[in-house]
């Protein structure tokens, strides 16, 4: 049974899809976090991708105004009824859910809430499908949402489903990958030979995934996916690639198709030196020859869980223009380029088979094959 890519939106650092006509892709980080780790240190800068036109905090309201305001934006564009509503269930992925919005209660000893809060609240606000999951396995979790999703569609009677990918502003994020010493000052140089790190973003991503055809002249349909747990660290997959080299084989192969029939890699690419080198020698050992690489991060930041489904709707966004966005450093310092990039001039919708890729903390890898249907 065939699934596609009804409609969706996103809203990040580049814009709102929904409203924006033309998204801004821009590499330069729209806003500076400033924050002390510790009594005796200086305040230290933090770039960071944040949505734009909405001022940056990390309350309650802002949350669920944003994720509500995506959520209403993908059901006006798909045209969804009350009566449709009804047959559609809800997934959703991200990494650290609401954590940013919880304040210290006197009242209880651990002050959390349920894991399913934030699709429970969106099941009951939009009156959907009582079916709803959250799946949280770090930076993969909204693209397993999207797997488990076409899954639901193939083996129930679900008419619809609606996949979400958030992630927030939050401290605790902010200052866990700064104490790692994962985080860039400048940029966010992904497949770069001298990369300094990640920068972080927030972002929602919305998709509906159908079991009929969009109408629109080009869209995508799923073809196959994998995904699977690195065994061999608790922090990382093997940096020698191996791992995501089975998982894209097998999304690959499950397709029906080889890798000759890759037209182009959207890769994970968040410029930490172990993802990077890891998916590097995926991809070398993979195929004889790459084809040509995209990366998303240099744009909107790693948006952690969120990525999965913001990055899909960032590409389903291009398939309606001419160009698709290239950073500047891939031709300012190409002699430092790991893979080759697609060039900017390419259509999105040029590229017949596209595999997608994201590498999460933790191990646990994923990836997807689109192919583009023209009308």
């Amino acid at each position: 049974m065939a699934v596609y890519i009804h409609s969706s939106v996103c809203h990040s650092a580049c814009g709102n899809s929904y409203l924006d006509q033309s998204l801004r892709f821009t590499t330069e980080p729209n806003t500076k976090l400033e924050f002390a780790t510790s009594i005796d240190e200086e305040q230290q800068n933090i770039r960071f991708f944040a949505m734009d036109q909405v001022p940056l905090d990390s309350s309650e309201a802002r949350l669920f105004n944003s994720l509500t305001t995506v959520v209403k934006q993908l059901i006006k564009s798909s045209g969804l009824k009350p009566e449709e509503l009804a047959q559609t269930a809800l997934l959703l992925g991200s990494t650290s859910l609401d954590i940013g919005t919880l304040r210290p209660s006197e009242d209880k000893a651990l002050g959390l809430p349920k894991i399913d809060r934030l699709s429970q609240y969106l099941q009951q606000k939009f009156k959907l499908h009582p079916f709803h999951l959250v799946i949280n396995t770090a930076c993969t979790a909204s693209l397993n949402a999207v797997l488990y999703g076409k899954k639901l569609l193939e083996q129930t009677n679900i008419q619809q489903v609606i996949v979400i990918g958030c992630e927030f502003y939050n401290q605790l994020t902010t200052k866990g990958f700064h104490s790692l010493d994962l985080l860039s000052s400048e940029q966010l140089l992904a497949f770069h030979e001298n990369r300094q790190g990640l920068i972080l973003g927030e972002g929602i991503g919305a998709l509906l995934l159908t079991k009929t055809q969009p109408q629109q002249k080009n869209y995508y349909r799923l073809m196959e996916g994998d995904s699977a747990c690195d065994t061999s660290s608790l922090t990382m997959t093997a940096e020698d690639g191996s791992h995501i080299n089975t998982v894209m084989s097998q999304a690959i192969k499950k397709s029906g198709l080889n890798a000759n029939n890759i037209d182009l890699v959207k890769v994970h690419g968040t410029a930490t030196y172990n993802n990077d080198i890891a998916e590097y020698n995926a991809l070398i050992s993979y195929f004889n020859s790459p084809p040509p690489i995209m990366a998303l991060k240099p744009f909107i930041g790693h948006t952690l869980g969120a990525c999965g489904v913001i990055e899909l709707a960032l590409l389903d966004y291009l398939l309606a223009k001419p160009t698709i966005p290239v950073a500047d450093y891939i031709s300012e310092q190409a002699q430092s380029i790991m893979l080759p990039f697609a060039s900017a001039d390419h259509a999105m919708s040029s590229f017949a088979h596209v595999l997608v890729n994201h590498c999460g903390f933790g191990g646990n890898n994923a990836a997807l094959v689109l192919e583009t249907v023209q009308s």
